[in-house]
């Protein structure tokens, strides 16, 4: 009853922070203290090696860590299943057989091994001291046994903790995949409501063309009247046989640079235009004689033609302005997207095909697990030292010398009987629970606590276990997938967390993402410069637009304006020159003059129409890069570790928990059997000693011969053997005199028959106190 009530009083929650503390703090320092630093690290280097028998018997030579951690488990292992429950078995059975079979020998005749009766008279002193031993040696036992039961008895909570874990762990890339899939969903919709009103601004790309094609048109037919005007000055090719207003633009015959010719003839006259009035141009006739002659050269128009033609060159062509109108492709949104998710599911499909255990296997491991099997080698383990307890308890009581117990024959008969029942009960607990469960324990005690030491603390870094592999020799791959993946991936807690993507082999990275989806990004088809240069108006037609007040500046009366000077004299000049200037001249400067004009008037239209595109491709351009980057920050963000995260320290708690169980348990189960051992003999001593409390050793005589036998006591202190004695049932006809007390067995079919004086000088006269009880 004792036994269950102290296993129900266990706390029914988890005891992974009591068998923590005890592992940390007694049963892992014996482990190392025991066995030398103990690292699993060296087991792995030696499963490495190509000769694993030639590697273990050449660190043995050296007496290295392989064969000190090897060593250590067997020996333990040997200990505890064979060696001390067999020691246990041998010495018992040697000290039952001494004293129930080996009988009339040794001490007091009470056998060889002794008997139950005190063999002297003890020290009182002694007697407190073995029973303050006694009472110490039960708390630490005490004390242990609760430690390992409260650390054991919880383990199959965390065995399931951990079989989950691993489960859930194993399960993680299908669920990133799974979880891939289902935000690719959310994000092809998120994207396509960003980007759809987006492509409403490439529809204004044909109003620009057409603007710019009419802008084009003017400026050639400001083009067209500069050189009418010019040809009209300069005259035609003396080769030509038309110079009138129609063909002098095809034949004119220009001056190079606007002040001489490269055309004409030297010996030629040339060709002045043909007026109106059917005369010539007399720019073209000799200014003494009126005789035609080389005609005079317009520079200053020849610079107006020049920016014109300059700033027409710079009018982006239609093409140029296509490579603007590029629209969203967002019929292929959905494909591109998916593309990327396939790009992403690959490698997490491998690292799957790499994982062993999944929550299928697990949940298969977790139906088998028993968790009556635990609870009942919990009780096995540990409560049979409470009832051993209980019993030395109530020996104790009812063996106390006071009273109801001081000489009452049933309490101190069943007060021997307990100390026997203890006795009895822990040589059967150490022999076959104690012992047996701390050598099967060993392996995994050492083990699951290695592993635990090695593995990676959340939150921490992977330096020893990558030490490990490093020494031993493991391929690098490995070395790299356990670095990315435990470094970067499973040890930071908020605020830090890693990512997938740089955990495993793949090649994914930020870069690698934003390709994929870098057509939905118009600063990649479109450059800035290409902006610029097609829709910044002002600065394509600036040719022109600086020598405009050059064209408003040109009048029919002044050859200044047009660049020479011209005064003739011969007779009829001055009629011949104002017909001249007041008409063709006039026609042809006001024909430049409006042909300009249409050109301002169009370049601020264009440019107004430009101006607002290149706003608007701006804008497109900076959202649909903040959208793809948004889209690669989400894509990205799939791939957090904190889940995994969660999941590594959701297995690494459990699974330590369980590793320092099995080893406070191992730590438990020897320092309950050393205790054990100890409490054994001193069983032997106090009950012997709380004996004589009841029955001083002056009494034991009587007692000893109402069961067939005579004590020869010796004096206080001094061994029995140095006094003279009878064997037990040896005929009293045989008795010699002896100088104190003889206690005489009377059977029991005879105490009651009245008895006859005996004759004097049979038996010694006995006086005093000695004569009171066996007479």
């Amino acid at each position: 009853l004792g036994g269950l009530l102290a296993l129900s009083s266990l706390s029914p929650t988890n005891a992974g922070p009591n068998a923590n503390s005890f592992s940390d703090s007694a049963a892992r320092p014996m482990m190392k203290n025991m066995g030398g630093d103990l690292n699993v690290g060296n087991v792995i280097a030696l499963a490495n090696n190509p000769d694993p028998n030639q590697a273990y018997q050449d660190d043995c030579s050296v007496g290295g860590g392989i064969c000190q951690y090897i060593t250590f488990i067997v020996t333990n292992v040997v200990v505890g299943l064979l060696i001390l429950p067999l020691t246990i078995f041998f010495f018992n059975f040697v000290f039952c057989c001494g004293r129930c079979c080996c009988v009339k020998r040794g001490r007091n005749k009470q056998g060889c091994t002794g008997g139950r009766y005190p063999t002297r008279e003890y020290n009182k002193l002694e007697g407190v001291f073995c029973i303050v031993l006694l009472a110490i040696f039960m708390l630490i036992l005490f004390a242990f046994s609760v430690a390992g039961a409260a650390s054991f008895d919880e383990s199959k909570a965390d065995l399931d903790d951990m079989l989950d874990g691993i489960g859930e762990l194993g399960e993680t890339p299908a669920d990133f995949k799974n979880k891939i899939v289902e935000n690719m969903a959310v994000l092809k919709v998120d994207i396509r409501a960003s980007l759809q009103p987006l492509n409403v601004v490439f529809d204004d790309v044909a109003t620009v063309k057409s603007s710019v094609a009419s802008m084009r048109t003017k400026f050639t037919t400001l083009e067209t009247a500069l050189k009418s005007l010019a040809a009209l000055i300069e005259g035609c090719s003396f080769t030509d046989a038309s110079c009138t207003s129609s063909t002098r633009v095809a034949n004119w015959n220009q001056c190079t640079a606007g002040s001489s010719y490269s055309t004409h003839s030297t010996t030629g006259t040339g060709k002045g235009a043909l007026l109106t009035n059917a005369d010539t141009s007399p720019t073209c006739k000799d200014a003494t004689s009126g005789v035609a002659t080389t005609c005079k050269c317009a520079p200053t128009v020849h610079g107006i033609l020049t920016a014109v033609t300059t700033s027409i060159a710079a009018i982006p062509s239609d093409s140029d302005l296509d490579g603007l109108d590029v629209p969203l492709p967002l019929d292929e949104l959905d494909d591109t997207i998916d593309k990327a998710a396939a790009d992403f599911s690959k490698p997490l499909d491998d690292f799957q095909n790499t994982v062993v255990l999944t929550t299928k296997e697990t949940d298969v491991l977790k139906g088998q697990l028993n968790g009556g099997i635990i609870s009942l080698i919990t009780f096995l383990g540990y409560s049979p030292a409470w009832y051993v307890i209980i019993m030395i308890i109530v020996a104790l009581v009812l063996g106390a010398p006071a009273p109801p117990f001081r000489d009452n024959a049933k309490f101190n008969s069943c007060s021997q009987t307990c100390w026997w029942v203890a006795y009895v009960m822990l040589t059967l607990w150490l022999m076959l629970f104690v012992w047996p469960l701390y050598g099967g324990m060993t392996i995994p005690a050492v083990l699951l606590e290695d592993i635990c030491d090695v593995l990676p603390v959340p939150g921490g870094n992977a330096a020893e276990l990558m030490n490990i592999l490093q020494s031993a020799e493991t391929d690098q791959d490995t070395q790299n997938l356990v670095s990315g993946l435990i470094e970067g991936c499973l040890l930071p807690l908020p605020p830090n967390k890693g990512y997938l993507w740089t955990a495993i082999p793949g090649n994914i990275t930020r870069q690698f993402m934003r390709d994929q989806v870098s057509q939905f990004n118009t600063g990649n088809s479109i450059n800035t410069s290409d902006i610029v240069k097609n829709l910044r108006v002002l600065e394509y037609t600036k040719s022109y637009k600086d020598i405009t007040p050059t064209i408003a500046a040109l009048s029919a009366t002044d050859y200044s304006t047009f660049g020479f000077t011209f005064s003739p004299t011969y007779s009829n000049a001055a009629t011949e020159q104002t017909y001249f200037q007041t008409n063709d001249l006039a026609t042809a400067v006001t024909a430049v003059k409006s042909a300009s004009a249409d050109v301002d008037s169009q370049i601020t239209t264009t440019n107004t129409a430009s101006a607002a595109l290149e706003t608007s491709l701006g804008s497109v351009i900076t959202t649909t890069s903040n959208v793809t980057e948004t889209l690669v920050d989400s894509l990205w963000e799939l791939g957090t570790c904190e889940i995994l995260a969660e999941k590594y320290q959701g297995l690494y708690d459990p699974f330590c928990n369980i590793a320092h169980i099995v080893g406070a348990s191992w730590g438990a189960l020897l320092l309950s059997g050393c205790f054990g051992m100890l409490i054994l003999p001193c069983i032997c001593g106090v009950s012997k000693r709380m004996y004589q409390y009841q029955h001083p050793f002056s009494q034991q005589q009587d007692k000893l011969a109402q069961e067939g036998g005579i004590i020869v006591p010796a004096p206080m202190g001094q061994p029995v053997a140095a006094a003279q004695g009878h064997a037990v049932g040896q005929p009293m006809a045989d008795t010699v005199a002896v100088p104190m007390a003889v206690a005489v067995a009377v059977p029991a079919e005879e105490a009651s028959a009245p008895l006859a004086p005996p004759p004097d000088g049979i038996y010694p006269k006995i006086e005093g106190d000695k004569a009171e009880g066996g007479q």
